[in-house]
């Protein structure tokens, strides 16, 4: 996975950020035009981090109730913010329906985390403030926050 962040940061120099084709192609995964427009979204929060997943579980807390999946994490890059990488993260999101019965575990799996808080404590997760991790996405991200030199 670091392989394909790496050659999509090296994909995002070559191409450009700023050309509407790239930006089409780039942003369009995360339903925005062009990247202000994905800029001034992202700049409503505090953090955007890249998440893998150690432990997850589903609570059903019964019918006409929001079933939650629970999750903790290790942060493996930070956009913005002031999470460090190998922070440990927890969090929350609500869902409308009923866990499934045999629920495909996300161990291991990378996830795209914006939220304003910065806590050892579980965070809850609204509507998009989580994500999967496509390239995709995280190309968009690369143009949006590229990564400084030390």
């Amino acid at each position: 996975m670091i392989r394909v962040l790496f050659i999509s940061g090296l994909l995002a120099l070559c191409a450009g950020c700023c050309s509407s084709e790239y930006n089409a192609r780039v942003l369009n995964p995360w339903g925005n035009a062009d990247a202000k427009v994905l800029k001034s979204w992202l700049d409503n929060y505090t953090n955007v981090l890249m998440v893998c997943i150690y432990e997850d579980h589903w609570e059903d807390r019964g019918s006409n109730k929001y079933s939650l999946a629970h999750y903790k994490g290790t942060v493996v890059r930070v956009y913005k913010g002031d999470w460090r990488v190998s922070d440990r993260i927890a969090f929350v999101e609500g869902l409308e329906d009923r866990p499934p019965t045999n629920a495909p575990s996300c161990i291991g799996y990378l996830f795209f985390v914006v939220t304003n808080e910065h806590t050892n404590t579980e965070i809850g997760l609204d509507t998009g403030e989580l994500t999967g991790c496509p390239a995709e996405y995280a190309a968009a991200l690369d143009c949006i926050y590229p990564r400084r030199r030390p």
